[in-house]
């Protein structure tokens, strides 16, 4: 008789994400705000190619080969490529206008090069799926891995039709039909079919480069219709969209020539209200709440940082010491309390002239900088910055310690208590449910320590971050059956669990909407040296202006 035993196996470990559940809430919080981009929809052209790519197939071929199908866009989305990589070569050499960010790319670069040099070029060596050189596990390439959910979700296509992804009569095919007017399809296809492309046959094709989006005026202005739904069609998920877009071009028009729009700029800018130099920063009034919901989600990114740095030197300490030395743990309380007072935390102590926390913190409400002063070294933007940059230099337990309780220190003094913990964003009580670290949960928490000394203090914050930890990897591990812990109780007390995990703050899409203004022409960079800063184009000011409607 045959018996079962995989239901006393193991489960299995592997690394996981978002230790604490505190960047879920950083998460949910930027998805209202720049919803239809996600943080690998890095380009404004695939928005048009796949909904093309699959179009253009059927108007040439049998819509019943599935296998032909794949392969024909495997192939396809390899030339796409290719084809933007040639032309930052052939140009100005600036790969954030061409090949940066396109699917496959760290593949099919060294394969250009050979090319360049003269060995001819096969696609299928690169699209076969048992190739070592394969561009792409996902038979469908950056469609199915990227790109298929947003598509669908801006009606361009339909991920619900078998045996393969559609696009949709009304908005994806006209969108093709723009692509499809403007470049050189039957080459295009002519080269997919031989599987064999030149350097001359990727110069025919440069108007497909994603650079060349604003030469293809129809199709450009529909993705500006898009991304900043000028036909209302898409809610309030598409006036969101157009004003966070909005919000970006307004900050690159704002900073001062010494400055360029980058994501720490804009964090710190959106957390402040402030320019570089402590310049008040005036939008719109369309865009106040924007920027007030902006401020609530890098505000909750700081907390994540802070409790993760917490978690993590917590983990150090119970890992550092050799077998022969280690003090067994019987719970995390017990580790907590020795943690609480160790060397280290009295020194921090005395370096912060922390006794009682409610009298720690009303002395730093009157002496900490201005929020608006967000480069100050004291501003927890900064100290945040330090903190991260610090860990995987292996910085002191007392250097670490002291920057992550300055960064909450801060975050607790300038906490408004007669407004929402997360202000005017949608966030009922329900979505926090499993993520026990959050604002509101904070807010509490800072409550109770106030009559607490900084001993008392530091041992409930590190029981609270651990404790949540546990928490969240049981979740995990009852949701999908793999293991994600990274402590856990044992006979020998608690023992840390594989590699531990490096403080991080969350990505908020910044990037991808920079990148997305950059290819449909409202952002470009001054062509004055050195700065090549970015500032919004003619079309740039007049999206702007949309915007703050």
């Amino acid at each position: 008789m045959k018996v079962e035993t995989a239901w006393v196996s193991p489960p299995q470990a592997i690394g996981g994400l978002d230790h604490l559940g505190t960047q879920a809430p950083c998460i949910l919080v930027y998805g209202q705000l720049l919803p239809g981009i996600t943080n690998v929809t890095d380009r404004a052209r695939y928005y048009s190619f796949y909904p093309w790519l699959i179009w253009s197939f059927d108007q040439r071929y049998a819509k019943d080969d599935e296998a032909r199908f794949v392969e024909f866009f495997r192939r396809a989305d390899c030339l796409f490529t290719l084809i933007s990589e040639r032309h930052a070569r052939k140009t100005d050499g600036i790969n954030e206008r061409h090949g940066v960010a396109m699917v496959g790319r760290n593949q099919l670069t060294p394969a250009l090069d050979r090319l360049e040099k003269g060995e001819p070029m096969v696609l299928s060596k690169y699209t076969s799926q048992e190739s070592p050189q394969r561009y792409f596990k996902n038979p469908l390439g950056g469609l199915s891995q990227y790109y298929a959910g947003t598509l669908s979700e801006l009606q361009l296509m339909d991920a619900s039709t078998k045996p393969w992804i559609k696009y949709t009569k009304e908005l994806g095919a006209p969108l093709a039909q723009q692509v499809e007017s403007h470049i050189n399809a039957n080459r295009f296809w002519q080269v997919v079919e031989s599987d064999s492309v030149t350097a001359e046959d990727l110069d025919s094709l440069s108007d497909l480069c994603a650079c060349q989006l604003p030469r293809s005026a129809d199709e450009r202005n529909t993705l500006v219709d898009l991304f900043f739904d000028r036909t209302n069609s898409h809610a309030q998920e598409g006036l969101q969209r157009r004003r966070s877009l909005g919000l970006i071009l307004h900050l690159a028009r704002s900073l001062p020539k010494d400055h360029d729009l980058t994501e720490s700029v804009f964090r710190a800018c959106t957390y402040s209200g402030a320019l570089p130099g402590r310049t008040p920063w005036t939008v719109p009034e369309a865009l106040r709440h924007t920027l007030a919901c902006w401020t609530v989600y890098q505000r909750n990114d700081l907390l994540s940082v802070a409790c993760q740095t917490i978690f993590g030197l917590s983990l150090r300490e119970l890992d550092t010491q050799d077998a022969a030395q280690r003090i067994a743990h019987g719970s995390i309380e017990s580790f907590a309390e020795a943690f609480s007072k160790s060397m280290p935390v009295s020194a921090v102590a005395r370096s912060l002239n922390a006794n009682l926390m409610g009298d720690f913190l009303d002395q730093l409400t009157k002496s900490m900088p201005p929020v608006d002063f967000w480069e100050h070294e004291e501003h927890e933007v900064q100290v945040a910055l330090r903190m991260l940059a610090a860990w995987p230099q292996g910085d002191d337990l007392q250097g670490m310690l002291r920057r992550a309780v300055t960064v909450l220190a801060l975050l607790a003094c300038r906490d408004d208590a007669s407004l929402p913990p997360y202000g005017d964003v949608a966030m009922p009580p329900e979505a926090l449910a499993d993520y026990p670290i959050n604002l509101a949960s904070f807010r509490a928490r800072v409550a109770a320590w106030r009559p607490m000394n900084f001993s008392a203090f530091i041992a409930d914050l590190v029981t609270w971050c651990l404790s949540t930890h546990l928490r969240v990897a049981l979740r995990k591990l009852r949701h999908s059956g793999r293991s994600t812990f990274h402590l856990r109780p044992s006979e020998r007390g608690l023992e840390v669990v594989g590699e531990i995990p490096p403080p991080a703050a969350t990505t908020p899409r910044f990037r991808q909407a920079v990148q997305i203004l950059r290819d449909i022409g409202a952002l470009t960079r001054d062509a004055s040296p050195p700065s090549r800063q970015t500032r919004p184009s003619s079309l740039g000011i007049s999206l702007m202006a949309e915007s703050s409607v």
